[in-house]
């Protein structure tokens, strides 16, 4: 989730998670085999990021990269702006689809798990906090082990929205699609403020993919990652002793 300075823009009543509005500035392309070569600059770019942020995209690094010409570089997209600008893009684009994917697979545990929920019975909630601690440790630790390209990416762009407004709109896309899923989730659950636990808990999950990132996964800290998460999913469910 990419936090930025400005207020998003108002969001529509009826907006449904995964419903983006991304639009790329470069060059247009109406054939294959140039949207291809288009991409390939972008994946391109996109790893130099990952390897040395977003300052190290730079139109000769990117062809050399990407393994096409200068002048591909150049003609795609007309300056480092553009280029930086639809990286950030294709980044969100990936990384909504993503999401999306993983949210579709957990929405069958999470109904299982909701129809053995019985909100007046104490019991029946601790199983439930319990149950759905379980499903954000396992999406934090896939981020970790197995996207962690990703979760770099994402810091990179996150630092470059300080510097760079462009960004901001493409940032504001990806933070309010994950907040929408977890408001979306929260609403489900019964909250009473499903916006502010998405923003609460969404913290929480950058929190500990950020210390996941500096510090590592072993042991302890996959326990006190347990720890937070089922102390904010409690607090929630309103059954935190």
């Amino acid at each position: 989730m990419v936090s930025t300075a400005n207020s998003p823009p108002e969001k529509s009543k009826n907006k449904q998670p995964g419903n983006m509005e991304l639009k790329y500035q470069g060059r247009k392309t109406s054939r294959t085999n140039s949207e291809q070569r288009r991409r390939t600059i972008l994946e391109a770019a996109l790893r130099i990021v990952v390897r040395d942020g977003v300052r190290g995209v730079r139109h000769r690094a990117v062809a050399k990269e990407a393994s096409v010409p200068l002048s591909a570089t150049t003609y795609y997209f007309k300056d480092i702006s553009d280029l930086i600008t639809d990286t950030f893009t294709l980044f969100v684009e990936m990384g909504a689809r993503k999401f999306k994917a993983y949210w579709e697979d957990s929405d069958s545990m999470l109904k299982v798990a909701m129809s053995n929920l019985e909100p007046a019975d104490a019991d029946s909630r601790q199983v439930f906090a319990d149950r759905i601690t379980d499903l954000a440790i396992e999406y934090v630790l896939v981020q970790l082990h197995e996207h962690r390209d990703y979760l770099i990416a994402e810091r990179a762009f996150q630092q470059e929205c300080l510097r760079n407004e462009n960004l901001r709109p493409i940032a504001f896309n990806h933070q309010r699609f994950f907040l929408d899923s977890l408001e979306t989730f929260f609403a489900r659950i019964g909250s009473g403020q499903p916006a502010i636990d998405a923003e609460l808990f969404g913290s929480i999950i950058l929190h500990v993919e950020y210390q996941g990132l500096i510090a590592g996964f072993e042991e302890e800290q996959t326990n006190k990652l347990r720890s937070m998460l089922k102390r904010q999913i409690e607090l929630m469910l309103g059954i935190c002793r």
